[in-house]
């Protein structure tokens, strides 16, 4: 069956040093003045990139997976985590690393020499020193938070890395896995829809997730109601005693943040206004690992999403 092409792969058009990585072209086109190729000449036509900077953690780990660390020039320092890599012993064999939080000047970069690059945008601060990295003439390919936010989308972004690593089969084989894996855990969906709130911590304080975001988007997929929904949530935000008692989840699923643990949380969790909400009073309050639920957690999200419906089943 023939996979449409992913709309990013039209940035990879162009590669360092003059070489071309060659899309496919639409299905049932004619073309005339190519004549045909084999399965095998093809593959030998197949550009890999050797020095790939990969500026995001959710970037490098797939990198990683499909290209190796000897492909990789500089990755982002979260990947080297247990805690927070979706394959930390490959990124640990790469020497040169990115902070985290910070979008690396432009010619830091080049000073790598890379043949592609890739990244997340988070913010949109990242968009002039991309412009300055195109016009220096190096192949990049720009994600949004989003293409991390459902197993579906993490298979798509998984298909155009392993396109611009020139491992498409490679790629095609675990996007083919998780999918298998995802739709084999839908189909034991229960019958259950106990209401369910996500909680995040960063910098100090407390968030209640929107259903866009991974880890909850799997619990409502397992089929969970929305209790952010009930409270009015529409966006990530900072949640305080009133709004968790307006949530009233019947479970609460904390993310692990970097194997912080509940600790970010106990405050919130201990406060005297909160006790009667059911998931806190049933003790239903569940740590689940942001390498196994988040945007994160790649090619690991069947481990979380089989924790998440199991509690749900509950």
């Amino acid at each position: 069956m023939t996979r449409p092409l992913h709309p990013l792969k039209a940035l990879m058009a162009l590669v360092a040093g003059g070489a071309l990585l060659v899309g496919c072209s639409a299905p049932g086109a004619a073309s005339a003045a190519a004549p045909a190729t084999s399965q095998s000449e093809a593959s030998a036509d197949i550009v890999r990139p050797q020095r790939i900077v990969a500026i995001t953690s959710e970037t490098a780990d797939m990198a990683l997976l499909l290209a190796g660390p000897q492909s990789m020039a500089a990755i982002a320092v979260g990947s080297q985590s247990p805690t927070m890599g979706m394959v930390p012993d490959l990124a640990r064999q790469v020497e040169t690393t990115l902070p985290a939080g910070v979008t690396p000047d432009p010619e830091q970069i080049l000073s790598y020499q890379p043949d592609l690059v890739l990244t997340t945008s988070r913010h949109g601060g990242e968009k002039t020193a991309n412009e300055q990295l195109a016009a220096a003439g190096v192949p990049m390919i720009t994600f949004e938070s989003a293409d991390f936010n459902t197993p579906e989308a993490y298979e798509s972004a998984l298909r155009t890395v392993g396109d611009a690593v020139g491992q498409p089969e490679k790629a095609e084989k675990y996007a083919s896995e998780l999918h298998d894996a995802i739709a084999e855990i839908d189909s034991q969906r229960s019958d259950k829809h106990p209401s369910v709130l996500a909680l995040m911590a960063r910098g100090g304080n407390v968030m209640a997730m929107s259903s866009d975001n991974m880890l909850p988007g799997l619990a409502l997929r397992a089929g969970a109601s929305d209790a952010a929904q009930t409270a009015g949530i529409t966006a990530t935000g900072t949640i305080d005693a009133e709004l968790l008692i307006r949530a009233n989840p019947d479970i609460i699923l904390l993310e692990d943040f970097q194997g912080s643990g509940q600790a970010p949380f106990a405050e919130l969790l201990a406060n005297t206004a909160v006790q009667d909400v059911p998931a806190i009073a049933n003790q239903n309050v569940h740590l689940i690992a942001m390498t196994e639920a988040s945007s994160l957690a790649g090619i690991n999200l069947p481990v979380g999403y089989r924790k998440i419906a199991e509690l749900i089943a509950q």
